[in-house]
C-alpha cells in the first residue's frame, strides 16, 4: 500500500510490505526557491529554522527572521517521527534516544502484517539558549511546525489479495511458517502435492511432507540426484576385476547424498506409509546439470490451484541462514502452467539437446536419443518473450534450460529500459548482458508508468533521466583478482574491449551498491589518547548454516517499482547463463501489480540499508589515513551539511530523494 502527505513545507511518501514501512521524507517547492531551484542546504535550514517554538511552560519563543545569530541557534537537524497502531492506540517514538533523524527517508522494520499505522512527521531544531536562569532541564533538541500525518495498512499474507490475481509473497521473516502453512492444505486424499527441490534437509519441511503422506494425500517429489564415478576402494586399497580393471562404483554428490540420510531419517506408524514415501514419493533427476528449482505445485481433486515459488532451498541455511523468498501464487492458470512443466521433469529427459550441450558445454550427464530434451519443451510451454515488457496486470512464467541466452539479453533490456529505478539482488555476481546495462547511464525518459507522486508526475517528459538510481545488492563484495582473471579470458578470446564487471559500474552516480557484510570492530581514541575497538559497536557473526553463500541468496529483481506499471522477476534462476542455458529452473514476471512490488520493494530496502550501512562502517574502519577520533559514527552532526549531500544533483542521495519522496 502506498500514501502520500504534504503540507506547505513538507511531503511524506509512505509505501508499506508486510513487516516493513519506508517513508521518503521531502522539503516542498516552496522552500526550494520561487525560480525551482534548490537553494543551499544553509538557505533551507535557515527558513525551516525560522518558525515559533514553544518552551517547557509552553510560552512561545519566535526566532528572528533577520537575525543571523539566530540562524545559527535555530539550525534544522532533521525529522522527529512518530508511530501509531490504530488498533490499539499505542504510539511510539521512532527517534534513538530523542535525536533527529538525519536522512531524508526512514525504514520502520517493527511493523506486523495486516496492521494499520498513522506516522506523524515534524522537523526538529536545535534547541533555543534560555535568556533567564532556570533550575529545570531542557532538551536538546526541538520539534517545530504542525506534525504531518499519514497511514498505511501492512500487506496481510494470510489473505493474499493483489489486485484481480491473488498473490502472495513472504520474504525472509515468517519464511518456514508460510511455507509449512502452505503444506498442510493439502488436508486429505482430495488434495496431491507435486513438488521439486534442489536440497532437501529441513527436518520441519521434510516432516511437513510425511505427515502429507501420512494424511492421505497424493505425494510426488521430484529431487536434485546427481554423482560421479569413482574407483571403488576397501581398506584405502583399489578393487580390480579379474582382467585387472578398476572396479567404479557411482558414488552421489553431497546435496544428494544429505537429503537421502534426511529422507531415511523419517519415522512413519504405518508401513504402507513408510512404504510409499520410500518408493513411491521420489522422483530422481539425472540428466540436467542441476535441477535448480524448489515449486510446489498444490492441487485440489486434480486440479493445480496454487504454486509455491522462489529462492529458498529446504534447509536451515535457506530459512536462518541467508536472505530468501517464497511466494505463493494462487492462480490456476499459473499453477497448471507449473504442473505442465513438473509432469515434463518427472520424465527426467535431457537437460539440452546434443547441438546445443555441445554449444555451451552444459547439460545432463547421459542423453535418452528417444526423449525431447527439456531446452525445447520449455520454449514449447512458453516460448521467449518478445521485446519490451509484458502486458499490464499479466503474469509471465518462464522455464529452464532453454536454447540459448536471449532471455537473459531480454531481462538485461527490461533493465536498460528502465525509466525510475531498478532494485537488484546478485547472489553469484552480475552476468555480462546485465553487466553492460550497469555500465551505462540513464537514457531519456520514455513513456510508461506514471509515478503516483503528483510532483514527479509534472516532470517535462523531454527531461534527460538524471535521476535514475539502479539499486544492487551482492552477496559478497567482489574480488579484483577475480575480476582481473575474467578479464585476461576475456582478452585471450578476443573480447577484452566488451568484458565489464562491477569495478566498471560501480563508479556511476546511477548505480547504488551494497553487498554482504558484518560490522568489523572499528578504532577509537580514548580520554587518555590510547586506541581501542569502539565499544558501541556491538560484535556480530554469522550463523555458520551457510557455507556457499552468507548473506543474500535472493533472485528477483524490480524495475520502476513506485510507478503505476511496475515489473517484478522472481523465482530460482539466478540471472546468469548456466541459470538460462543449463539448469532447471523457474522464473515468474509479474507485471503492474503495485501490491506485491510494494511487498518486495520495503524488503529490499530494509536489506540494502542494512548492509550499506555496515559496508560504509567498515570502510571507515579500514581507512587508516584518518585518525579514529575524526570517524564519528552515528553521531548527530550538529550544523546543515548533513543536508548537502540530498540537494546535490550529482549525488546518489540526490536521486533517492527524488525517487522516494
Amino acid at each position: 500500500m502506498r500514501s502520500r502527505k504534504e503540507n506547505n513545507d513538507l511531503s511524506v511518501h509512505a509505501v508499506a510490505g508486510t513487516r516493513v514501512v519506508v517513508l521518503g521524507l521531502d522539503l516542498k517547492d516552496n522552500v526550494r526557491g520561487h525560480d525551482g531551484s534548490t537553494p543551499s542546504p544553509s538557505t533551507l535550514s535557515a527558513m525551516l529554522s525560522a518558525m515559533t517554538v514553544a518552551d517547557n511552560n509552553g510560552n512561545a519563543e519566535t526566532a528572528p527572521k533577520s537575525s543571523p545569530s539566530s540562524s545559527s541557534r535555530h539550525v534544522f537537524v532533521g525529522f522527529a517521527i512518530d508511530r501509531r497502531d490504530i488498533s490499539s492506540g499505542k504510539s511510539v517514538s521512532l527517534n534513538f534516544d530523542g535525536k533527529p533523524i538525519q536522512k531524508f527517508h526512514y525504514n520502520d522494520y517493527t511493523v506486523m502484517p495486516g496492521h494499520q499505522y498513522e506516522y506523524s512527521v515534524r522537523r526538529m531544531i536545535k534547541a533555543p539558549s534560555r535568556t533567564s536562569y532556570s533550575f529545570f532541564s531542557r532538551p536538546k533538541y526541538v520539534t517545530v511546525g504542525p506534525p504531518l500525518a499519514v497511514s498505511v495498512v501492512t500487506e496481510d499474507p494470510s489473505k493474499g489479495k493483489h489486485g484481480k490475481r491473488e498473490a502472495c509473497a513472504w520474504l525472509s521473516r515468517g519464511l518456514e511458517e508460510a511455507l509449512l502453512e502452505f503444506i498442510s492444505q493439502a488436508a486429505d486424499k482430495g488434495w496431491q502435492i507435486r513438488a521439486t527441490a534442489y536440497e532437501f534437509t529441513h527436518k520441519e519441511v521434510v516432516h511437513a511432507f510425511a505427515a502429507a503422506v501420512e494424511r492421505g494425500v497424493d505425494v510426488k517429489i521430484i529431487r536434485h540426484v546427481k554423482g560421479t564415478m569413482r574407483p571403488k576402494t576397501r581398506y584405502n586399497d583399489v578393487i580390480r576385476d579379474e582382467d585387472g580393471k578398476v572396479v567404479k562404483e557411482w558414488v552421489p554428490d553431497n546435496t544428494t547424498k544429505d537429503a537421502q540420510t534426511a529422507i531415511d531419517a523419517v519415522g512413519f506408524r504405518s508401513l504402507d506409509n513408510a512404504r510409499a514415501w520410500h518408493h513411491d514419493t521420489f522422483i530422481e533427476r539425472h540428466t540436467s546439470s542441476i535441477m535448480h528449482n524448489k515449486f510446489i505445485t498444490l492441487l485440489h481433486e486434480g486440479v493445480a490451484v496454487q504454486v509455491w515459488t522462489g529462492s529458498t532451498n529446504f534447509t536451515e541455511s535457506g530459512f536462518y541462514g541467508q536472505s530468501n523468498v517464497g511466494h505463493i501464487i494462487r492462480d490456476e492458470d499459473v499453477a497448471k502452467q507449473y504442473l505442465n512443466y513438473w509432469n515434463e521433469l518427472a520424465k527426467d529427459p535431457p537437460g539440452r539437446s546434443r547441438s546445443h550441450s555441445r554449444q555451451s558445454g552444459g547439460g545432463g550427464s547421459s542423453h535418452d536419443e528417444e526423449k525431447v530434451p527439456m531446452d525445447e519443451i520449455n520454449e514449447q510451454l512458453q516460448p521467449d518473450p518478445s521485446n519490451g515488457s509484458q502486458p499490464q496486470g499479466t503474469m509471465t512464467v518462464l522455464f529452464s534450460p532453454r536454447k540459448s541466452s536471449s532471455l537473459l539479453d531480454w531481462y538485461a533490456k527490461l533493465m536498460g529500459d528502465a525509466t525510475t529505478s531498478v532494485h537488484f539482488t546478485a547472489a553469484f555476481g552480475v552476468s555480462q548482458p546485465i553487466a553492460h546495462v550497469l555500465n551505462r547511464d540513464g537514457k531519456s525518459v520514455r513513456e510508461g508508468g506514471v509515478r503516483r507522486s503528483p510532483r514527479i508526475a509534472k516532470r517535462s517528459e523531454s527531461e534527460s533521466d538524471e535521476k535514475l538510481l539502479r539499486y544492487i545488492l551482492l552477496d559478497s563484495k567482489p574480488s579484483e583478482h577475480s575480476s582481473d582473471k575474467a578479464r585476461a579470458s576475456a582478452d585471450k578470446k578476443g573480447k577484452g574491449d566488451e568484458y565489464c564487471d562491477y569495478f566498471d559500474f560501480k563508479k556511476l552516480t546511477a548505480n547504488r551498491i551494497a553487498y554482504g557484510a558484518i560490522l568489523s570492530e572499528r578504532e577509537e581514541e580514548t580520554d587518555d589518547g590510547t586506541i581501542s575497538p569502539s565499544a558501541s559497536v556491538h560484535s556480530e557473526a554469522l550463523t555458520g548454516l551457510s557455507t556457499f553463500v552468507g548473506y543474500v541468496h535472493t533472485k528477483y529483481m524490480i524495475i520502476d517499482a513506485l510507478t503505476d506499471n511496475p515489473t517484478i522477476i522472481t523465482g530460482s534462476a539466478n540471472f546468469s547463463i548456466p541459470s538460462v542455458e543449463q539448469n532447471d529452473e523457474n522464473m515468474v514476471v509479474i507485471q503492474g501489480d503495485t501490491s506485491v512490488a510494494d511487498v518486495y520493494f520495503t524488503e529490499f530496502i530494509r536489506l540494502f540499508d542494512h548492509f550499506y550501512s555496515r559496508d560504509k562502517h567498515n570502510e571507515m574502519s579500514s581507512d587508516k589515513s584518518e585518525s579514529p577520533s575524526s570517524r564519528p559514527w552515528g553521531e548527530v552532526v550538529e550544523d546543515d551539511s548533513w543536508m548537502k549531500p540530498y540537494f546535490d544533483p550529482s549525488n546518489q542521495l540526490y536521486r533517492e530523494r527524488m525517487l522516494l519522496s
